[in-house]
């Protein structure tokens, strides 16, 4: 039999010796929770707010921050009066208890509370530890593989997974015993977690600005210049059809053309994005997906094929290749209305050549193109950066604790 290690792979300096363990079942005591409903519930007013376990899997992080973060309000006052017993303090926990999947179990810690009325809601198991723990402990502990792999064997159902309290009790928290290194721990994870929401809101206002800019660098529906422009363009915006501006071909290859480790990209009609051994294509490129929902174009350079009814918008030279695939991404509403079916929406070759675009002279076009694709590389290092720091959490986690 393998003896579990008591020993974190990853420690801060100056800590050292086997962390504690203690049963579930005698570190934290259940507290009631409700069933209300979120048609029972409202985010305007009330005298309690409700933990809904839905928020729990998809809203709310490792740490519940009472003032800051959106929790609905009870909307049945006499309702509220019943449960005083119940609410919530801080450092308590609220678990989910049922998912479609194996998020079954995520939960979240309660703090910053002051004075508010705070209850555990539908499809929770709330609890409050019986020792003193630092708080942030336990609510990045509890989310770590370390303690989620615990409860994995103990789900129940097929459609919507669930775990019971019953099976909860018998887990094992560890702990070390220094509450120093619980804090540090707490606030190394609350520090990562706010530097991902910088970079999550600088993301977010670059990808704002975009959309803002797009919307006033080129022509609203009637108009023929934009709102905004660069300094030393003036006058209309020509109008033509995209067939007398560049030539739009449509795929011929089958999907079993593609796999997953060829050479070339292969662009599926449905919006994958495979690879082949054989292309058919060098050049620079739109490319939109035959089939699908939204029909956001791709702009691609390179060697590349197409599956059917895959469309490739090439030949530039009366025009800018990135300027086109900016053009056409801020009107792909016109593909929206265009596509044809009921199930699936599609789209045919003549939709593509009939479409109108309007366009200043080649120059102005270009310094429009590379203004957005500036843009793009920004928000791109937003994401990376941001992936980064998700990837560190995330191995953090696995190491930090036993």
């Amino acid at each position: 039999m393998i003896t579990k290690s008591r020993v974190p792979q990853i420690r801060f300096k100056g800590f050292s010796g086997e962390w504690n363990d203690k049963r579930f079942s005698i570190n934290f005591l259940n507290i009631p929770n409700n069933t209300l409903s979120r048609a029972e519930l409202n985010y305007n007013f009330g005298l309690a707010k409700n933990v809904h376990y839905g928020d729990v899997l998809i809203k709310f992080g490792e740490l519940l921050d009472i003032q800051k973060d959106e929790i609905p309000f009870i909307s049945n006052n006499e309702y509220v009066n019943k449960l005083k017993s119940s609410k919530l303090q801080n450092g308590d926990i609220i678990i989910a208890d049922a998912a479609e999947d194996e998020m079954v179990g995520k939960c979240t810690e309660v703090t910053n509370i002051e004075t508010e009325n705070v209850l555990s809601g539908l499809h929770t198991i709330a609890v409050r530890p019986t020792q003193s723990f630092a708080s942030k402990y336990l609510g990045y502990y509890m989310n770590s593989s370390a303690y989620h792999n615990q409860l994995l064997p103990l789900l129940q159902g097929t459609k919507v997974l669930s775990i019971s309290k019953s099976a909860i009790k018998n887990t094992m928290i560890y702990y070390p015993a220094d509450s120093l290194e619980q804090t540090k721990i707490g606030n190394y994870f609350q520090n990562l977690d706010k530097l991902i929401e910088q970079k999550e809101k600088k993301q977010q206002k670059l990808k704002q600005f975009k959309k803002a800019m797009l919307e006033k660098m080129f022509p609203k529906n009637g108009a023929n210049t934009p709102e905004v422009r660069f300094k030393g363009f003036s006058g209309e915006w020509e109008e033509k059809k995209l067939e007398e501006l560049t030539r739009i071909t449509t795929g011929s290859s089958n999907r079993q053309d593609s796999g997953l480790g060829g050479n070339y990209t292969f662009f599926d009609r449905s919006d994958d994005i495979r690879t082949s051994n054989i292309y058919l294509f060098d050049c620079e490129a739109v490319i939109v997906a035959g089939e699908g929902s939204d029909f956001i174009p791709k702009y691609f350079f390179g060697k590349f094929d197409l599956h059917q009814r895959t469309y490739a918008i090439m030949n530039f030279e009366s025009g800018d290749s990135k300027f086109l695939f900016y053009y056409i991404h801020l009107f792909r509403k016109y593909f929206l209305d265009q596509a044809v079916g009921s199930t699936v929406k599609s789209l045919r070759l003549p939709m593509f050549q009939e479409m109108l675009i309007k366009f200043p002279q080649k120059d102005e076009q270009t310094k429009i193109g590379n203004y957005f694709q500036k843009l793009d590389k920004q928000i791109d290092l937003q994401l990376q950066e941001l992936v980064k720091l998700k990837n560190i959490k995330k191995a953090s986690l696995d190491k930090m604790f036993v």
